[in-house]
């Protein structure tokens, strides 16, 4: 099963290209830019405080969960923001013939790329939709006080926003003492192993997928705010966790989640 895959520079990219790699052939990875900055969005010094002590402990959190993480193993490329899109990029892609395009983390992907491998794009989306779509899914599920629908939908890339069918979803296994972030490195760890486990099914006959229906919440970047940061710290702080953990088997039986079911050759 020859792979190509498309992610981004931060830790937590490099763990899965690194993961998929230990268990596929990956031809190369290419690492696109991140183009948000968090600090646009704060309205004062002290908002500016706040977000920046939220991201340097999800670094920290990150260099915990993925020691070792601090490059990738296969041949890779590095792009600047929405790289992944260009046409010699592309060009570069297709001269590798991959039966798979494996993607994490990128920007929006655009319809010639999407067109240039039709039926072999998979996804991770840090969030389940249709229920989380967008930016910070993982997020805002904390903010909302409903830590039942953190986790990751492995999904057929189309040009919506996580809109496309769905071939799994994967949750943290959330336990008490957990923070913002090791919710959602427990997110990735899982995404990544099922990405892995989709792309081998898809080789060895196909994969089934789900295409999504009904009404979710869909964020945007520019919805983040300092605000947001400071809800949900609260929310952990006045028992948010242990609550859901108190009522788990009803929380959760209110999702309607996809479980992988690969088809033989």
């Amino acid at each position: 099963m020859r792979a190509i895959v498309l992610t981004s520079a931060l830790r937590r990219h490099m763990y899965v290209a690194n993961s998929l790699a230990s268990r596929l052939e990956v031809a190369c990875v290419w690492r696109e830019q991140k183009a948000f900055d968090p600090l646009k969005y704060a309205a004062s010094d002290e908002d500016a405080c706040v977000i920046r002590l939220h991201f340097a402990d999800r670094d920290a959190s990150e260099e915990a969960y993925f020691t070792g993480a601090t490059g990738v193993g296969p041949p890779s490329r590095q792009v600047a923001a929405g790289g992944c899109n260009d046409p010699d990029e592309i060009a570069v892609m297709r001269r590798f013939e991959p039966d798979v395009v494996l993607v994490f983390g990128t920007g929006l992907l655009k319809r010639p790329m999407i067109d240039s491998f039709p039926g072999r794009i998979i996804n991770i989306h840090l969030g389940l939709s249709p229920y989380y779509r967008g930016a910070g899914t993982n997020f805002w599920p904390l903010v909302n006080g409903e830590p039942e629908y953190c986790g990751a939908t492995i999904h057929f890339l189309d040009a919506g926003v996580d809109t496309g069918p769905i071939i799994a979803h994967v949750r943290p296994d959330i336990r008490a003492g957990d923070g913002p972030h090791d919710i959602g490195n427990k997110a990735i760890v899982a995404a990544a192993r099922a990405l892995g486990d989709a792309a081998l099914a898809l080789g060895a006959g196909g994969v089934d997928a789900v295409a999504q229906t009904g009404e979710g919440c869909v964020y945007k970047r520019a919805d983040f705010s300092a605000a947001a940061v400071r809800r949900l710290y609260t929310n952990f702080e006045t028992g948010m966790i242990a609550n859901y953990l108190r009522n788990k088997a009803a929380r959760d039986a209110l999702l309607s989640l996809v479980v992988m079911k690969g088809r033989r050759a």
